[in-house]
Formats: C-alpha cells, sequence, structure tokens
C-alpha cells in the first residue's frame, strides 16, 4: 500500500510503490514525451515525486513531479516547476485541476519556496484551460522549450506566487 501525503476529493497524492513508474510508462499514450538527445544534463536537479491515486491510494491514475529552478544566487530566487501526467482513462473528469490545487498546497505548506511554475505545450488547451482553474498565471510562450519527435515545440508558460493566494 501507498503512503498518502494528500487527501482531495476523490484522489490523494501518495508516495509511488515500486513498479509504478513502469506501469504508468506502460499505460500512458505518451502524448507529451520529450525526446532525449544524448547529451549530458548540465545539471542535475533532484526531481521529487509522488503518484496520484485513487482515495484509497490503491489505484494508480498518473503523477506528480517537481524540481527546484534558480534564477539566483539567493533562496529567494528558486521556484519550484512541477509536470503532472495523468493516465488516458482519467483525463477530462477534472481531477488534473484538483490535483493541481492540492499540489500547490502542500509545496507552498511544507516548503519556503514562494513560485510554483509549470508549462504546457501549445496545443495542450485542456491543460491550459486546468492551469487557468488552477489559479496560475499565463506568462508567455517559451519558444522552441521541448524537443519532441526531433522538432522544436514551443511551450505556454504558468505560475502561481505564495502571495496570489
Amino acid at each position: 500500500m501507498r503512503k498518502i501525503v494528500v487527501r482531495g476529493d476523490g484522489f490523494a497524492l501518495a508516495e509511488l510503490a515500486k513498479g509504478d513508474q513502469e506501469y504508468l510508462a506502460e499505460h500512458g499514450d505518451r502524448a507529451f514525451d520529450v525526446d532525449r538527445d544524448g547529451r549530458a544534463m548540465p545539471y542535475e536537479a533532484p526531481v521529487h515525486r509522488l503518484a496520484i491515486t485513487d482515495e484509497t491510494g490503491t489505484e494508480l491514475l498518473g503523477r506528480v513531479m517537481w524540481h527546484p529552478v534558480i534564477y539566483g544566487p539567493s533562496y529567494g530566487c528558486v521556484a519550484w516547476n512541477f509536470g503532472r501526467e495523468l493516465l488516458p482513462r482519467v483525463r477530462g473528469k477534472g481531477i488534473g485541476t484538483a490535483v493541481l490545487k492540492a499540489l500547490v498546497r502542500y509545496l507552498f505548506d511544507t516548503t519556503d519556496v514562494d513560485r510554483i511554475e509549470g508549462s504546457t505545450d501549445v496545443t495542450n488547451v485542456r491543460a491550459q484551460k486546468s492551469l487557468e482553474k488552477a489559479g496560475f498565471t499565463r506568462e508567455g510562450v517559451l519558444r522552441g522549450a521541448q524537443l519532441r519527435g526531433g522538432k522544436r515545440r514551443d511551450m505556454i508558460s504558468y505560475s502561481l506566487l505564495r502571495t496570489d493566494k
């Protein structure tokens, strides 16, 4: 059984169990997976992950990930950049927005970071609407920010500040 970290209405955020990453890889549609280009990353940020499950922590529905982004030489210049992945069978049911709200609450309650940011493909209108419903502010276009299918893809950036709540 997974240890539940945050409970929401109809879902929970829980520690990933053995085999969860593999299950998600097998059952996801990889719609927005980025290409690996073989070059080493210049900086490896620690990536934190939680499973998105049903309320009991039993059924795996997806995952959320976040890592620090540093914009300057002090802690006040650190932001959390997050991503989320829902399995195709649970998309379009409003859970993504609820998960974002719960993740924001969790990060602001458990860390001192004042900015949470995320981005989505310019064609992913459903994710854009979800981010806006969760209280995020659209900041602009990140030109060519991801490489997918051998092509550079534009992303739309969003953020939420602690003071926005």
